[in-house]
């Protein structure tokens, strides 16, 4: 099994800053304990891996309850269905940028990145497609209706979205067939789409995908 690197320590002084943080404290060397200013309390498992699958968040529940599992490096990835066996176990598992986002929510648990939540809704939304399919915290594939051809997508954010956030983009999510840039203000180079159209990968914004969608 895939090692796991616990971050409680380099993990507390980032979270104990957090606006909605009242208080932390030690659990162990493996957890967490915060507690919210408005008295919410929560145990978190901040850990380092590469990819956090089912199998590796049932290891982590075994040793001790969690209210969520925080992955930690900004280029892992957590499998979607580890987050849904971390749900079934009583626990969930986010991003820190989740986690620090979630801290102001009445329920941190079930929190997911707002880019990746409102496309996931809008694109469930479009008439053509039948269901939407999380692979990782930020990719999804689009099940279409009437037998049309499957479209996995990576939402990424930027201003202006360049060739090397196109590159970084393909090396987290490769096998994609598009890359979506989610912010409604921002724009391709026109290196990012040369790059695009030789690796055989759609650069788009969510307005130009919605209408690639109608499309065999």
């Amino acid at each position: 099994m895939t090692e796991v690197q616990y971050l409680t320590n380099w993990f507390t002084p980032k979270i104990s800053d957090h606006d909605a943080v009242y208080s932390t404290s030690s659990i162990s060397d493996r957890r967490l304990r915060v507690i919210r200013r408005d008295g919410v309390q929560l145990s978190i498992a901040p850990i380092r891996t590469e990819t956090l699958t089912p199998p590796l968040v049932e290891a982590i529940l075994r040793e001790d309850e969690a209210t969520i599992i925080c992955l930690v490096p900004k280029t892992a990835h957590y499998l979607w269905s580890a987050r849904e066996r971390a749900n079934e176990l009583g626990s969930d598992v986010q991003t820190m940028s989740e986690v620090f986002w979630s801290m102001a929510e009445d329920d941190p648990q079930g929190f997911l990145s707002k880019d990746v939540d409102s496309t996931r809704r809008i694109l469930g939304q479009h008439s053509r497609v039948q269901q939407v399919q999380m692979v990782c915290e930020s990719s999804m594939t689009l099940i279409r209706k009437g037998g049309m051809a499957s479209v996995t997508v990576s939402v990424e954010y930027g201003y202006e979205f360049g060739e090397e956030s196109l590159v970084k983009a393909l090396g987290r999510h490769p096998g994609v067939d598009v890359v979506l840039n989610s912010n409604p203000s921002g724009r391709a180079t026109s290196a990012a789409l040369e790059h695009a159209e030789h690796a055989g990968v759609r650069l788009l914004s969510l307005a130009e995908l919605m209408g690639v969608i109608n499309n065999p």
